[in-house]
């Protein structure tokens, strides 16, 4: 039994509804309990969100120089190397496929902020920025909450930034809000780029949470489609996350069926590969300094677990959040296709070899094994490393 319930997760916790809607967010409530993540979000002296942000832009480094070489043909073979994919950098993309996934989705010249929203208050906490041309990733910059951007008014509504999405308890509204902000400082930054196209995308950092320890590529995708259509699908009063406005290619992707946009995008991202996710060196010295449990969380439920195979993701069924009597009786289970995972424990690697990053050659067409061996294994590590 876990030692915490959804009940312990006070009803004016600001996202609370959507925490069933995390499969491995839900998982880390039960293990720890909500006034750990209290604790290690608010409280000054762990910094969460100044070393969160130093991973992230490592994320966002690897993204740029792993995209410099393969253009200089300095990375010989793009094909096996995988790389933050920059929009959205909690996921990755085969660094040969970086260009053209980025730009059918996104265009030729995009900027988007990551308004990264603290659930414990509502307050934006960090805004990490990417800039993407030709579909390269070729710049970016982040802002910590004491930063005096924070404090630039909108000029019709004269509410501060870090105020807007407290007032307006809407993603879409905020995010509308947010980017009149933050034009002005796109142009002041990269006055270059001033007519490039430009996002917001709202986020609950718990969101983020999920997405994180997910060790799926495919998951991680079928993911973005639960927090996207949080309120259309599971009946949450918004998004879980979202873009503002939304790239017009963005829409009928997840007008898709959650298995169909998998698909498609998993398509795009690795050629149907399954991608171990992994960390890049700085986002390990965060959960080893910043959230050691959760560490030693990870390593036990990747031997426990495993990986589900993209043939299991594809079958899964998410809860039914909508039904009430489920959701009164916290039927919150992920349930799966029965069948062998995929566990690199079994393969003789060290703890930090599994997670760094594993890339196999597994995807939706390879047939059911009682085990998954090694010699699935394409390469290992994340960018030019």
């Amino acid at each position: 039994m876990s030692p915490y319930s959804y009940g312990d997760i006070p009803d004016d916790f600001p996202s609370k509804v959507f925490t069933p809607l995390g499969e491995h967010l839900f998982k880390l409530f039960k293990e720890f309990g909500h006034e750990y993540f209290i604790g290690k979000t608010t409280t000054s002296e762990v910094g969460f969100f100044s070393k969160a942000s130093e991973f992230l832009s490592e994320k966002f480094k690897t993204a740029v120089n792993t995209a410099k070489k393969v253009i200089s043909g300095e990375i010989q073979h793009p094909e096996n190397v995988l790389t933050t994919w920059f929009f959205p950098p909690v996921m990755y993309v085969r660094s040969d496929l970086q260009m053209g996934s980025t730009k059918l989705i996104y265009g030729n010249s995009t900027d988007i902020t990551f308004i990264c929203i603290n659930d414990a208050n509502y307050e934006p906490e960090l805004l990490i920025n990417g800039h993407m041309e030709d579909g390269v990733p070729v710049d970016y910059w982040y802002i910590l909450g004491e930063d005096e951007v924070f404090e630039r008014r909108h000029i019709k509504y004269g509410t501060r930034l870090r105020e807007i999405p407290s007032k307006t308890k809407d993603f879409v509204k905020g995010g509308f809000q947010i980017l009149d902000i933050l034009k002005d400082v796109r142009n002041e930054r990269s006055p270059q780029w001033s007519d490039s196209a430009y996002s917001m995308c709202m986020l609950w950092i718990t969101g983020a949470i999920n997405m994180f320890v997910e060790p799926s590529s495919w998951n991680a995708l079928a993911e973005i489609w639960d927090g996207v259509n949080a309120k259309k699908i599971y009946g949450r009063p918004d998004y879980f996350y979202c873009y503002v406005p939304w790239p017009p290619v963005m829409n009928l992707l997840f007008a898709m069926g959650r298995p169909e946009f998998t698909m498609r995008l998993t398509g795009l991202l690795t050629n149907h590969q399954l991608f171990v996710n992994g960390f890049e060196p700085e986002m390990i010295n965060f959960y080893k300094d910043v959230v050691p449990e959760v560490w030693d969380w990870l390593i036990n439920n990747m031997k426990e677990s495993g990986v589900p195979t993209p043939r299991q993701t594809l079958g899964c069924t998410p809860p039914d959040l909508k039904d009430k009597k489920k959701f009164k009786n916290l039927e919150f289970d992920w349930i799966y296709p029965e069948g062998a995972r995929v566990k690199p424990f079994e393969w003789d690697l060290a703890d930090e070899e599994v997670f760094s990053g594993i890339f196999t050659d597994i995807s939706h067409e390879t047939p059911a094994e009682q085990f998954y061996g090694k010699e699935h294994i394409v390469s290992k590590g994340i960018g030019e490393e």
